[in-house]
């Protein structure tokens, strides 16, 4: 009987050392899991970061060629006015030059235009 006795000696030990284990194993368990969540929440970090200064660079980038694109728009605006005056004061440097005579004729040709048939009275006085 003694026998027995030993062996109910060593399970409550056995017992004791298994829980131990068990908990030393869970407490590892639990530290490995905070170093995994401060990696993670490290490299969260990091990635927001490389993302902010991504989207920084990249607004940055869209500033510059919203700008370029401005100036490239204003000097074609600028180009596209300059020709349209240069055009108009030729055309009004050949008007100028125009004797009253030519000039009437001119004139007169543009009034028949924009007047309905038959209204242009003057015209048939001329002729």
């Amino acid at each position: 009987m003694r026998r027995a006795s030993s062996i109910s000696n060593r399970v409550p030990i056995m017992d004791n050392e298994l829980l131990s284990d068990i908990l030393a194993a869970e407490r590892d368990i639990c530290l490995q899991l905070d170093a995994l969540e401060q990696q993670t929440a490290e490299r969260l970090e990091t990635l927001r970061r490389e993302l902010d200064r991504m989207l920084g660079d990249e607004t940055a980038a869209l500033q510059a060629e919203l700008a370029q694109a401005e100036i490239k728009a204003g000097q074609g605006a600028q180009q596209e006015a300059d020709a349209l005056l240069a055009e108009a004061r030729a055309f009004a440097l050949r008007l100028e030059q125009l004797d009253s005579q030519e000039l009437d004729k001119v004139v007169l040709h543009h009034i028949a235009r924009i007047l309905p048939e038959g209204a242009d009275d003057r015209q048939d006085e001329q002729t």
